[in-house]
C-alpha cells in the first residue's frame, strides 16, 4: 500500500484521529514553556489551535519576537519564570528536549489501543 493509505489507516493523515490526538497532546504539554504574565497568548494559542491540524498556532503581532525571544531591537528578552519556571524562546524545541521520549510513548499507546 501507499504510505498515505498506510498513514489513513493507523489515523495519521491530516485529521486523522491520531493526528488529532497528537495535536491536542502537544498544545496541552507546550504550555509550560510558554511565556506566561497574563495567560493571554497561552489562551490564545488554544483559541487558534485547531486540533484537526497538525499546527500549533500563536497568530499576533507579538508571538514571533516572544518565540524568538528577541526584542524589537534585537536584545534578547527576559521572560518572567514566576508562573511557568520553565518559559523560554523556542518553546516548541523545548518542549521536545524535556518531553520528546513522552510525547513518543503517548502517540504509540494511543496508537496500541486505537488497534484494539
Amino acid at each position: 500500500p501507499a504510505a498515505e493509505e498506510i498513514l489513513r489507516e493507523v489515523g495519521l493523515d491530516e485529521q486523522g484521529d491520531t493526528q488529532m490526538f497528537h495535536t491536542k497532546n502537544v498544545l496541552r504539554r507546550i504550555q509550560k514553556y510558554m511565556p506566561y504574565r497574563t495567560g493571554a497568548t497561552i489562551k490564545l494559542t488554544i483559541a487558534q489551535t485547531d486540533i484537526h491540524e497538525p499546527y500549533i498556532v500563536t497568530d499576533t503581532v507579538y508571538a514571533k519576537r516572544l518565540f524568538d525571544g528577541m526584542t524589537a531591537e534585537g536584545k534578547p528578552l527576559h521572560y518572567t519564570k514566576i508562573k511557568n519556571p520553565q518559559a523560554g524562546p523556542h518553546w516548541d524545541l523545548a518542549l521536545v528536549a524535556a518531553e520528546g521520549e513522552a510525547l513518543t510513548a503517548d502517540l504509540q499507546r494511543y496508537i496500541a489501543r486505537r488497534g484494539k
